[in-house]
């Protein structure tokens, strides 16, 4: 039996980087620099004190995305069929892993492999100027029946790099992300898809939905009518599939990130104690703030 991962970051597909950083930088999100993916694709990161992330993905070079695209290489495949289909949005969630071999080898014997592990290294600027090589490891998991949702595990080579104390310091005083929710309109049919990815093998069932308990964050995946219940925001008709659709984050103060959006004229709602900002490209992800 697998153990538990952890919740890594959550890709969100953009139209370019600068409007991305713009829009997470009005929300109070301190943002890195720009990325870049050898395979085309880039991103400018957001990172938080629990260990997640964010992963603002955009294609940066599109003569190397459409090499990447005639090779086996599962994230650029993946990334380019949910662009085509939906344009932007939140595309994948990636899980901690210590070996992606291993869960490469997991995803094989249950049906539900994309491809062969993806490796690959670029360069990071650190925060005092110099610049270091980092790396990562990545097992992607693909199933028919959810195409417009990808789950990865994903084995970093040099974490200590990215989790750096200066990049985890937020104007709107994000801690980070507690909880991923995804959409669907019987989430129990995808049960041994997440708990193969997740690890989690006691997941919770109800009527609303299922939710998975990971060591930093909670995964749920609900019905259309609980998420509005949630959220306040009505799913339209469509396909059979999960779908990601918001992410829950705790903040130091909701008072500075309710003055904050104010002042950028970003609109929000008061769900009880919650706050919700509803999503808007460049970086169309629905939060969720709570108050710890």
């Amino acid at each position: 039996m697998l153990s538990k991962n952890a919740l890594d970051h959550v890709v969100v597909g953009v139209p370019d980087l600068v409007a991305a950083r713009m829009r997470l930088s009005a929300l109070g999100f301190q943002v890195q620099p720009d990325a870049h993916h050898p395979f085309g694709t880039g991103n400018c990161n957001v990172f938080f004190e629990n260990g997640t992330y964010f992963e603002p993905l955009g294609v940066t070079d599109r003569d190397a995305e459409l090499a990447a695209l005639k090779t086996t290489n599962p994230f650029v495949r993946r990334y380019d069929a949910y662009r085509f289909r939906h344009g932007y949005g939140p595309i994948m969630a990636a899980f901690t892993a210590d070996s992606a071999k291993r869960m490469q080898e997991s995803f094989e014997a249950e049906g539900i492999s994309a491809g062969d592990i993806l490796s690959f290294t670029r360069k990071q600027a650190m925060p005092d100027g110099s610049e270091t090589t980092i790396g990562v490891h990545l097992a992607v998991s693909a199933s028919e029946l959810a195409p417009d949702i990808t789950l990865f595990a994903c084995e970093h080579l040099s974490r200590d790099a990215l989790w750096q104390a200066e990049r985890l310091v937020h104007p709107n005083g994000a801690r980070g992300i507690t909880r991923l929710i995804a959409v669907e309109s019987n989430p129990s049919d995808f049960q041994y898809l997440f708990q193969v990815v997740t690890g989690d093998r006691d997941l919770r069932t109800t009527s609303f939905g299922m939710e998975m308990d990971l060591p930093n964050a909670l995964i749920n995946v609900v019905t259309p009518t609980a998420y509005h219940a949630m959220t306040g925001e009505e799913i339209g008709p469509r396909g059979r599939g999960p779908r990601i659709e918001a992410v829950e984050m705790t903040f130091v103060d909701l008072d500075v990130l309710r003055s904050l959006l104010a002042e950028q004229k970003i609109a929000f709602s008061d769900r009880g104690k919650d706050l919700v900002i509803p999503p808007e490209e460049p970086f169309a992800l629905t939060l969720i703030a709570l108050e710890g």
